[in-house]
């Protein structure tokens, strides 16, 4: 404990400095590891679509680009078209002004098919 009161008493900007840095640094190393055990998890891979999803999850899910799943939704930007950072399937019908079940249908005639028993 004198250590951290001498190091306090003599450098108390290198080490706030040094205790912002190392939150920083847990904080952003635990969401990378928290996203890579989810996506890793076989269970979210090409999941079917739903309303609550946005393309950039299902693109996520199925390896494919979001301007791929925006393509297949014959739209061009779902974050523009819906004004948020998230837009869902749900939003996305609503502002074109089609039943929700018409975009899943669409998703899931035009996301690709894989063989199965091959990986994703």
């Amino acid at each position: 404990m004198t250590a951290l009161r001498r190091l306090w008493a003599e450098q108390r900007l290198a080490l706030v400095a040094f205790l912002v840095a190392l939150s920083l640094a847990g904080f952003f190393g635990g969401r990378m590891i928290s996203r890579a055990l989810f996506w890793s998890d076989p269970a979210h891979h090409q999941q079917a679509p739903e309303a609550w999803m946005t393309p950039g999850y299902i693109a996520r899910s199925w390896h494919v680009d979001v301007q791929a799943v925006d393509a297949i939704l014959g739209i061009e930007d779902a974050r523009k078209l819906v004004d948020d950072d998230r837009p869902t399937l749900e939003a996305i019908a609503e502002k074109l002004d089609v039943p929700v079940g018409d975009l899943i249908a669409k998703l899931e005639a035009g996301l690709p098919q894989t063989p199965p028993g091959s990986p994703p």
